[in-house]
């Protein structure tokens, strides 16, 4: 393949660290691999995400690169020591230190734990005042209060892994390969380190990465930054370079998406200098949708924000005999939400997550969700409720669509997916649910914290689509006058709707059942409810 202009440049380039500003779509894989047979006679690392772009990277890359993860480079180091005793380490597993009825201080014990191991902090006590302020006031005031008590317990498991007593997770060895300096060590065995998703480092990454001196070059984009609950850091902002660059023109669709997608960040997040250049050999079309329609000989996904909007969509999809499957495996959620189900019907013997099993009451469940800020709990709980009836067959009917074997290539059907579960993949058609619309209008009209993340989703939900990208007609009211008046071009006229038909009300999205021309009844979904409303209310 030729470089394009910027990738020509990026070759060029000479600078021990060095920033490359990948757009989405913008060919940064590609650009990867240009450098690594640039440099064959170099020992390199290309540092990734995740286990499929690991395997994807080993199969593409030459010889003299070596394609892994934070994890299986410190694996390699220490973590093999483990292998006998790698677990699942949840809230749960903090229940002995606590007592059944003190779940909230097992889960704060359990998540500064989890803030520490991947911190740069040598010692539990360091560690304290950066977890405070990932915290929000009552959850602050709590830790302070207990706070000899949480750490004991953090430290008492600690000592349980390292006896292996007990068994630990991934992140345990990782910290001690990075406070024994060998995962330095491991880095500094390269001549040339390649960063990938460097918007998305872990703080252990990040400061190994301070430390190491040899040549670095870091690939990213900080509008694509969505893993900062999980206290992800962005390197692209913290490590300083020699030289930057751009990869600005998207090989993955055209300039309606390309356009859409650079006004979005223009308006939401004020940069008015932000461009994205579309591929002029893609066609791309933009959207505003009343309903999903499958494409026949392509791929098409429905993309949402929260797990609620995702388990909704399958119910909606399986009672009007849609085929469709998920993008990920949903087995784990779908059991811990079948478990929710259990402790709401009063069938406590059911329930398999040791957590869900130390409440008595649902009520009891709901506090602690509200307290820990816990929203995929709360998510669950709002799933038992709107669908108890339909409950527990409708969890194993949908197990079935769940779980793909490795020699499945291709997905039949609509795919569904949460945007997080979407990034990096691509699909030729996307639907944007309506909930990713209503969750930027909270964030944008209340200015609260978390208003990037919010961008930063809805803006790799954008960029998902190759072809054809719908977005829900909610969504053209979110920002400014100026992305109003963009999103007008792409409404659809005025159509006469059908049974059957998923419309737009200002009660939220439902069904239409029932028309007479004047009047519809539909139901809204969010509300469980039937409502008679004008059809000039309805989208």
């Amino acid at each position: 393949m030729k470089p394009t202009d910027e990738q020509q440049a990026i070759l060029k380039a000479g600078g021990r660290v060095v920033r490359i500003n990948a757009r989405a779509g913008t060919g940064k894989t590609t650009t990867l691999k240009m450098l690594a047979d640039r440099y064959r006679n170099q020992r390199i690392l290309y540092l990734v995400f995740n286990r499929k772009a690991r395997e994807a990277a080993q199969a593409a890359f030459p010889s003299n690169v070596d394609a892994l993860t934070v994890h299986a480079l410190a694996y390699r180091r220490e973590g093999y020591k483990w292998r006998d005793t790698l677990g699942h380490f949840s809230p749960a597993d903090m229940l002995a230190a606590f007592g059944k009825k003190e779940q909230v201080l097992a889960t704060l014990s359990h998540d500064f734990l989890i803030f520490f191991l991947n911190s740069e902090y040598d010692k539990l006590e360091d560690a304290v005042r950066p977890f405070l302020k990932e915290l929000p006031e009552r959850l602050r005031d709590l830790f302070q209060y207990d706070q000899p008590r949480l750490i004991q317990a953090a430290r008492q498991i600690a000592t349980a892994w390292n006896t292996r007593q007990k068994a630990c997770p991934h992140d345990f060895y990782l910290k001690l390969c990075h406070k024994s300096g060998n995962l330095q060590a491991a880095l500094n065995r390269y001549d040339l380190l390649l960063i990938d998703e460097a918007q998305d480092l872990s703080p252990v990454m990040l400061d190994a990465l301070r430390t190491c001196r040899k040549r670095l070059i870091l690939v990213g984009d900080s509008h694509q930054q969505i893993y900062s609950f999980r206290y992800a850091i962005d390197a692209m902002q913290k490590i300083a370079c020699d030289e930057e660059f751009d990869l600005s023109l998207s090989f993955r669709f055209g300039d309606s998406i390309a356009e859409l997608a650079s006004i979005f960040i223009q308006e939401a997040k004020q940069e008015p200098q932000f461009c994205i250049r579309g591929n002029r050999h893609a066609n791309s079309t933009v959207a505003l949708y009343c309903q999903i329609h499958a494409a026949k000989r392509s791929t098409t996904a429905v993309l949402s924000r929260s797990n609620v909007a995702l388990f909704e969509n399958a119910v909606h999809f399986r009672s009007r005999a849609v085929p469709f499957t998920f993008e990920r495996d949903i087995y784990p959620l779908l059991m811990r939400t079948l478990d929710v189900y259990w402790l709401a019907t009063y069938q406590p013997e059911q329930i398999r997550d040791p957590l869900l099993r130390s409440f008595k009451h649902v009520e009891d469940l709901e506090t602690y969700a509200r307290d820990t800020d816990n929203f995929q709990l709360q998510g669950m709980l709002d799933i038992v409720e709107r669908y108890a009836e339909q409950f527990p067959e409708i969890i194993f009917e949908l197990q079935p669509l769940t779980q793909f074997g490795k020699d499945r290539i291709t997905k039949k059907g609509v795919i569904l997916s949460t945007i997080h579960s979407a990034k990096g993949q691509e699909y030729d058609q996307v639907y944007i649910d309506a909930d990713m619309a209503e969750n930027l209008d909270v964030v944008m009209k209340n200015d609260l914290e978390g208003m990037t993340d919010e961008i930063n989703v809805a803006y790799v939900g954008f960029t998902r689509a190759k072809h054809h990208l719908h977005l829900p007609l909610e969504i053209q009211s979110v920002l400014t006058p100026r992305w109003n008046k963009y999103l007008e071009q792409y409404r659809a006229p005025d159509k006469h709707y059908q049974p059957g038909d998923r419309v737009f009300t200002e009660l939220g999205p439902g069904t239409l059942l029932e028309s007479d021309g004047s009047y519809c009844l539909v139901n809204i979904a969010a509300r469980d409810a039937i409502a008679r409303l004008r059809v000039e209310q309805i989208r």
